[in-house]
């Protein structure tokens, strides 16, 4: 099942390229008029679209597990270490399991 991602700001946007290049849905926050604002309201954009956020920020596992805010989707990336391709394939990967269903699902890549 192909679902789109959001990016937050926090995600370079060569990641939301790479992604793009290879087939996904990718929005990101520079596209999306969202950079700068809060992360419970990128949450919330995200979530209001059905779209799984991709973010390297883990506020958002705080936000989400402290006030339990709604999400359709969490994908979180460590970034320590990585390099852009590392990251893009990494999420190319998750992204193409069969098995991604829709939900208030938290995934640590």
């Amino acid at each position: 099942m192909s679902r789109p991602v959001y990016c937050d700001e926090s995600i370079w946007m060569p990641v939301a390229d790479g992604l793009r290049r290879r087939g996904w849905e990718v929005h990101h926050a520079r596209d999306e008029g969202t950079l700068g604002d809060i992360d419970r309201v990128q949450l919330a954009y995200a979530n209001d679209r059905g779209w799984l956020l991709l973010t390297f920020d883990d506020d958002f596992l705080s936000l989400v597990e402290s006030e339990g805010l709604e999400h359709a989707g969490i994908l979180y990336v460590s970034q320590t270490g990585l390099r852009i391709g590392d990251v893009v394939k990494t999420v190319d990967g998750f992204l193409a399991n069969p098995d991604l269903t829709p939900g208030q699902e938290i995934y640590y890549l």
